[in-house]
């Protein structure tokens, strides 16, 4: 090999690594993709969400791989997306788990590496036309959620500009069963009154869809006054997700006297809430 065939071979051998980060990359946009569209659409509807509860389902999407969010939101797919994801898991896998073993033995020849930087851009084409058209299917669905092209475009000039995005809060998950001790009540300047819960080991959680989720707040704040009604029955175990035909409409069993209820009539933005006892309604 001379030193010409030599310094050619490097440079490809360069645009390889490039080409395969290339198309990991989009696999990964496909993932996010995916992962945004579950935390979305799997409410049902926009009147069912609050910003803690869209973050709890984000980062749970995050956890998990491909494959297991694609069976997650394959209910909520078209048909012909469906098909597309299928294909693209299996090269997803094979991009991550089997390409350099199966192929590295083409990697010292100029023809080895003109297959190989073909094919990883056929792959990458294939993952950046399946994120293309989860955007295209998810736009609709934002836009009806008042996330709208020029909000979307906005958040792109930011990242572009080099501002960095917020992470996910980083909390744990309700348990089966939640030792309450302490309710707060928090006023806003609107009037607006928001029950905040505390468990044993001082995590604070809010009313969201289907029970107890996660809270804006981190720790209870200056100004927080106890709720006296709730507090009477506290500490009381209970199931933070109790079972639930329609979201926002359950209730938590305090203590063998006293059940705490949310109920709320479909799609309406407000919800209301109360104690329930043997001998009184809440």
């Amino acid at each position: 090999m001379d030193s010409q065939e030599h310094d050619i071979i490097e440079e490809m051998t360069k645009e390889v690594y490039a080409r395969f980060g290339s198309a990991y990359f989009f696999s990964e946009c496909v993932h996010k993709g995916l992962c945004n569209l579950f935390a979305l659409l799997s409410f049902r509807s926009k009147s069912d969400i609050t910003a803690p509860r869209f973050e709890e389902k984000l980062n749970q999407a995050f956890s998990l791989t491909l494959g297991q969010i694609a069976e997650k939101v394959r209910p909520l797919l078209p048909d012909t997306l469906q098909t597309d994801l299928d294909k693209a898991i299996k090269r997803r896998n094979y991009l991550a788990h089997h390409f350099w073993f199966e192929r590295c033995h083409l990697m010292p020849s100029l023809e080895g590496l003109e297959e190989l930087r073909s094919e990883l851009i056929d792959i990458a084409a294939l993952f950046r036309k399946l994120n293309h058209d989860i955007e295209n299917f998810l736009q609709p669905k934002l836009s009806a959620y008042g996330i709208d092209d020029a909000l979307t475009q906005l958040f792109l000039d930011e990242v572009m500009a080099g501002k960095p995005m917020d992470s996910l809060p980083n909390k744990r998950y309700p348990k089966k069963q939640e030792r309450i001790v302490r309710a707060w009540n928090i006023r806003s300047e609107d009037g607006k009154l928001t029950i905040i819960f505390e468990s044993d080991d001082g995590i604070l959680w809010q009313l969201c869809d289907v029970g107890l989720g996660w809270s804006v707040y981190d720790k209870p704040e200056p100004g927080w006054e106890i709720d006296e009604k709730l507090q009477k029955y506290l500490p009381a175990t209970m199931n933070p997700r109790p079972q639930i035909s329609e979201p926002w409409n359950y209730s938590f069993q305090l203590s063998a006297k006293a059940v705490f209820w949310v109920a709320r009539k479909k799609d309406e933005p407000i919800f209301r809430c109360g104690i329930k006892t043997n001998s009184a309604g809440g």
